[in-house]
C-alpha cells in the first residue's frame, strides 16, 4: 500500500505541467475564467464606444466597483481595468478622484515657490466626471440531471450626474453546463 501511494503521488506530481495559453484561446472553464472576460470586455467596449460616438458630449467617466453577486469568487477589478484600458486605448477619459489629494499637495508645493516654475502643476485644471460607470454580476445555479447549469449575466450601466439617468446599459449573457466534478483516470 505505501509503494502504491508514493505512486499515485509521483505520477500525481509529474503529470503536471505549465503552459501559457493566448486568453481568447483558452478553454472554457467551470469557473469564470478568461473566456468570460474577454468575450465581456469586447462586448462592453464595442457597445459603449458606439454610445459614445453617437453621444453629443465628451465622456468623462469616474469607475465604480463592479459588483460581485455571484456564487462564485470573480475577480472585478480585472474586468473593471480591462474594459477601461480598452476604452482609455479609443481615448475616452476617466477621472480618478482618488488621486487628488496627491495632485494638490503638489499644486500646494507650486503656489509657495517651492517648485521650478518649469515643471509647477497649474491649478483649475482638474476634470469632474459627467458620468459613472458601475455595475454587477449575476448568477443563477441550478442542478439538473447531474449537471451544474449556471446562468452569469455581466451588467453595466452609465449613469449621467447631471441629471441621474442611466444613459446607458449593456448585458452579457452566460449560461455554462458542467458536468459534478468526479475523480477517474
Amino acid at each position: 500500500m505505501k509503494y502504491f501511494l508514493s505512486f499515485f503521488l509521483f505520477l500525481f506530481f509529474s503529470c503536471a505541467t505549465t503552459r501559457y495559453v493566448a486568453p481568447e484561446n483558452a478553454e472554457p472553464s467551470m469557473e469564470w475564467g478568461p473566456t468570460e472576460v474577454s468575450a465581456t470586455v469586447d462586448l462592453m467596449v464595442a457597445s459603449a464606444q458606439s454610445y459614445f460616438e453617437n453621444s453629443k458630449e465628451r465622456p468623462y467617466i469616474e469607475l465604480n466597483k463592479i459588483q460581485n453577486k455571484t456564487s462564485e469568487h470573480i475577480n472585478t477589478n480585472m474586468l473593471a481595468n480591462e474594459i477601461a484600458t480598452s476604452l482609455i486605448k479609443r481615448k475616452i477619459v476617466f477621472v480618478d478622484r482618488s488621486q487628488r489629494a496627491d495632485a494638490i499637495k503638489e499644486m500646494e508645493l507650486s503656489q509657495r515657490g517651492m517648485v521650478s516654475p518649469n515643471s509647477a502643476l497649474p491649478t483649475g485644471e482638474f476634470i469632474s466626471p459627467n458620468f459613472k460607470l458601475s455595475g454587477e454580476i449575476t448568477d443563477n445555479v441550478r442542478y439538473v440531471d447531474g449537471e451544474k447549469n449556471q446562468y452569469i449575466v455581466v451588467t453595466l450601466r452609465l449613469l449621467k450626474l447631471s441629471t441621474g439617468s442611466i444613459t446607458w446599459q449593456e448585458e452579457k449573457k452566460f449560461l455554462k453546463v458542467s458536468k459534478n466534478a468526479t475523480f477517474g483516470w
